[in-house]
């Protein structure tokens, strides 16, 4: 059904424009005016009554209505059948908008491209009669399906179009079909349970792109336990800048160090301003530093400049480390070596060099092996490459430093994979349970005990992870990419009903289905194309505390989502891979790109935490927010 073919026919109904009740932005407009739409065909063939081929007729006269029959079919493949279609497209204006009706006679289909070429891949695109719309069926699309309000919302060639059906079985026969094709276009096979098996895994063949995916509509990740008055979202954010305007020559801004104890840095090329913590948000202690080497520091050692003793270096991972009194930090120039630098006295102590069996290797990320590492006294940390994922001691295996250091390999914790795994970035819980993103999307859990083999793997949609965060009691893991945020949940009953974590334990098909955090598709035409990045929950580090919002740059906006109303909330809309999708965000705009957002320590968020507060950076400002 509608493969190279046209909607099916609908029942005289009215039909009227996107209701788009809370899943709209606050920007939505009042519904168009109500119009009604009948199923009468509107082709050259009009349909031959039934009973015009009876008993009673020739054989010549059958003859030609067959013939008729299979001219009018021939035809249906050509010319709009019954519809009961509305198309929209979204006119921005401003902050807001406004929904204009296209045709109240749409008519949509799927077709083949390839069909016709000779080619065995497939490439399924959307067509829709009475519009501009042929768009491929792929993540691009940014599709979102609203089950109540029987709605396709979409984006083709920067237009965001909403489609709406007349009624409730043609909408859940489209979604179907857009399921299917979407799985075909990703991974090049017919979505059947044996190809979900062999891309997906035989855990999640029935979880991601499955076919009943109309049942995973309105389903809560879990019961609501917050006590007191119910967690709202704020239609708008408190907003403070916290840094006065840059001087004419002042380096960009790169990045935010968030501390949990005094202080706070901006990351400016080789330059690091100090912020002061404060309630709600950070105020500017007018000081900055630059990391000045050991004298006599030889060339190519990864800081600033061509001579020995140049003062800086261009760092693209910082670690606060040692009670936040020292800094562990990457540089680009040279990914193989660590530099460990004292805060207080502004000096960069020691290089190391990341090397395994005399070989140096390359290291894209470096964290602690757990979420409050920074406020401990530690030497060691995680590591993670293309192909390598491993924990890094800074002292020899004597605990002494040599003069020209290396980073211990631990063998006992680190492992060298086979080419393919394609790590891209590692994040860890309270207790050390590491979560790793990899380029595929896939999303693999460690126990504290060891690296050497996940105990559980989550499969991704095809789009490569770009950061991923994980809760302090390791109950949730966030997963970024370009288009949309993944929120899993780790905990589930075994068989026997005892309860189980996926950092633990290998969680099979017994969990709940991933919910996805994404823009509306009205909001998705504000940021113009921009991705989702640096994607992470609310920084807690101690126990009984809960985490109760997520925050995303994307542009020129930041969006902070509602995660202690999305876990106990179900989701009425469904998108890419078929899975439920939440939008209950709020988004405050820039004058210019948004390079980085970070929460508040808990200990300085405005209302034990139910507060929003952090620190949004741009380019050249530094704001607090909060709501």
């Amino acid at each position: 059904l509608w493969r190279n073919s046209r909607l099916p026919p609908s029942p005289h109904a009215s039909v009227r424009s996107p209701g788009f009740g809370s899943s709209a932005c606050s920007c939505s407009p009042s519904a168009a005016p109500t119009q009604s739409v009948t199923g009468a065909q509107e082709g050259k063939h009009a349909r031959r009554p039934a009973s015009a081929m009876g008993a009673a007729q020739s054989t010549e006269d059958v003859l030609a209505a067959v013939n008729q029959a299979q001219a009018d079919n021939a035809a249906a493949a050509k010319q709009p059948a019954e519809r009961g279609c509305k198309l929209f497209h979204f006119v921005s204006a401003g902050s807001g908008g406004a929904w204009e009706v296209i045709t109240s006679n749409a008519s949509p289909r799927f077709y083949n491209a390839n069909e016709d070429t000779g080619k065995k891949a497939y490439d399924w695109h959307l067509e829709i009669d009475g519009s501009d719309v042929d768009v491929r069926v792929d993540q691009e699309l940014g599709y979102v399906m609203d089950m109540p309000g029987r709605r396709l919302t979409f984006s083709a060639e920067g237009v965001i179009y909403a489609l709406r059906f007349g009624n409730e079985e043609q909408f859940r026969q489209f979604m179907e079909l857009l399921n299917d094709y979407a799985f075909s276009n990703t991974y090049g096979v017919d979505n059947d349970e044996t190809s979900r098996k062999k891309y997906l895994g035989e855990d999640y063949a029935n979880v991601f792109f499955s076919k009943d995916i109309v049942d995973k509509v309105g389903e809560a990740m879990e019961e609501d336990t917050e006590e007191g008055p119910p967690s709202v979202t704020p239609t708008k954010m408190r907003e403070q800048q916290a840094l006065d305007e840059d001087e004419e020559g002042e380096e960009a801004i790169q990045g935010i160090v968030i501390g949990a104890m005094a202080n706070n840095y901006l990351v400016r090329g080789r330059k690091f301003d100090v912020l002061r913590n404060i309630e709600g948000g950070v105020e500017d202690k007018g000081i900055s530093f630059m990391l000045t080497p050991p004298p006599g520091t030889p060339k190519g050692r990864g800081i600033g400049g061509p001579s020995y003793g140049t003062p800086g270096l261009t760092p693209s991972r910082v670690l606060l480390a040692n009670m936040e009194r020292r800094m562990n930090i990457l540089t680009p120039e040279n990914p193989h070596l660590v530099h460990h630098a004292n805060i207080e006295t502004g000096q960069i102590i020691n290089t190391f060099t990341f090397n395994k069996d005399g070989a140096d290797i390359p290291i894209q990320d470096i964290v602690h092996e757990s979420k409050a590492g920074q406020m401990e006294e530690s030497n060691t940390f995680l590591g993670l490459d293309n192909n390598r994922l491993c924990r890094w001691d800074i002292r020899d295996p004597s605990g002494v430093v040599s003069a020209s250091p290396l980073v211990h390999y631990d063998e006992s914790r680190g492992k060298d994979f086979a080419r393919g795994t394609n790590f891209t970035c590692m994040a860890t819980s309270g207790s050390g349970w590491v979560a790793v993103g990899s380029k595929d999307g896939k999303v693999r859990l460690y126990n504290d005990k060891s690296l050497k083999q996940a105990k559980t793997a989550i499969p991704g949609l095809g789009a490569p992870i770009t950061a991923i965060d994980v809760t302090f009691d390791g109950k949730w893991v966030l997963a970024t990419t370009d288009r949309y945020l993944m929120v899993v949940k780790t905990t589930y009953e075994d068989d026997s009903g005892k309860p189980c974590n996926a950092f633990t334990a290998k969680m099979g098909n017994r969990g709940v289905v991933p919910r996805l955090l994404r823009l509306k598709p009205e909001d998705a035409g504000r940021v113009k194309g921009s991705p989702l990045t640096k994607g992470k929950f609310t920084w807690i580090t101690e126990s009984g505390t809960q985490e109760r919002w997520v925050v995303a740059n994307c542009g020129m906006f930041s969006v902070i989502w509602n995660f202690n109303r999305l876990k106990s909330t179900g989701a009425e809309s469904l998108s890419f891979g078929g899975l439920p999708t939440s939008f209950d965000y709020v988004m405050t705009a820039k004058e210019e790109e948004v390079v980085d957002a970070a929460f508040l320590h808990s200990r300085y968020a405005r209302n034990a935490g139910a507060d929003a507060s952090l620190v949004v950076a741009t380019g050249h400002q530094l704001f607090n927010l909060g709501g």
